[in-house]
Order: structure tokens, then sequence, then C-alpha cells
């Protein structure tokens, strides 16, 4: 008997913030190769700003620090453009967590539904959390997306029943400023009240 059923139907927004996910957490070391090249380009280009390919250093160096995700743009948007061209929209699953594992339905309710085997709680590499979702990845190469607003109020209980179960945390997107006072205050609202 599932303890938690979820059905999600993507939308342009969903599989680009499932790529951007994705990337956060399995393209750890490119993030860090990333940022390092694009302040030692941006400091060559400063010290050397009177000429022009100074100029052009500092210009790329900003380039290559404010499109973390041009990767995982270009993937995502493929996917769409694909997912368009075929004519058969967005595509939207089922996911039922049970306590021995998540069973997922493609296409629930349609004729051409697809039941996959259950994927066990030990086959999920990494979590992952943003402002709308949870995410779930079995594999660097695809993940599920659960929407938080269809837990309603069961979503505290989704979160440490997930937890308990793969023996990992939900890692929360690379914050923002904004994002990390939310954070803040939601680590807050988490802990236990003192007298």
């Amino acid at each position: 008997m599932a303890k938690y059923e979820v059905t999600m139907t993507h939308t342009e927004e969903s599989l680009v913030a499932l790529s951007h996910m994705q990337y956060d957490l399995f393209c750890t070391r490119n993030y860090i190769a990333r940022t390092v090249l694009s302040v030692v380009v941006v400091v060559v280009g400063a010290v050397h700003f009177t000429r022009f390919w100074g100029i052009a250093l500092v210009a790329y160096g900003a380039y290559l620090m404010t499109s973390t995700y041009s990767a995982s743009n270009h993937t995502a948007k493929k996917l769409i453009e694909t997912l368009k061209a075929s004519g058969e929209g967005f595509p939207s699953s089922r996911y039922s967590f049970t306590e021995k594992g998540i069973e997922i339905t493609f296409h629930p309710g349609k004729a051409d539904e697809e039941k996959m085997p259950p994927v066990g709680y030990g086959d999920i590499l990494k979590l992952g959390e943003d402002m709308n979702c949870y995410y779930l990845f079995p594999s660097s190469t695809g993940g599920y997306c659960i929407p938080k607003k269809k837990l309603g109020d069961k979503e505290k209980d989704f979160v440490r029943f997930v937890e308990w179960k793969t023996g990992k945390k939900f890692y929360w997107k690379r914050p923002s400023p904004l994002q990390r006072v939310r954070d803040w205050l939601r680590a807050r609202e988490r802990e236990p009240e003192h007298l």
C-alpha cells in the first residue's frame, strides 16, 4: 500500500528545473572548475584592462560566471522541442511511495500506460529540492520530480520518510542570497522549540 502517491505532469519549467538540479548534484567538479577558470580569466583581463584583449577576457570571464546552466539549458531545450514536435504533449507519471520502494507508472490513465519495475530506495543516488519540487535521482542521467504542492500537508512527513528510507538528505539548490534567508527561516521552523 502506498504511503504517498503523487501524479506529476511535466511542463517546460519543470524540465528545465530538473536539468538544473541534475547539474547541481552531479557536476560539482565542472562547477568548481568553471568558477576557478572564470575568476582567473577575469583577474588576467583586469590586469591588462587597457588592452583590447584584456577587456575581452573580462567579458568572457563574466560570461563563464553567469552561464552556469548553459549546457543543462541546451539539453532541456532540445527535449522540450522534441516533445512539442511529437504532438504527444509533456509526459506525466504517477509515483507511489511504498515501504519497499517507488512504483512508477508512466502516462497514468492513458491507453499507453506503462508500469515500471519498482525502484528501491537504496537505488536512489541523490536527493534534491528547490522552491517548487523534490527531486530523486536513481542515476546521473535521469531523475523524478515531485511537486511540493501535490504533497499538501504531508510534505514534512514525506521528506522524513524519503530521507530515512534512502539514508540521504535533500540537497537544497545552490542558493542566492534571498534563498539563503529563506533556508535559514526554514531551518528555524524545523528546529525543536526551546523553552
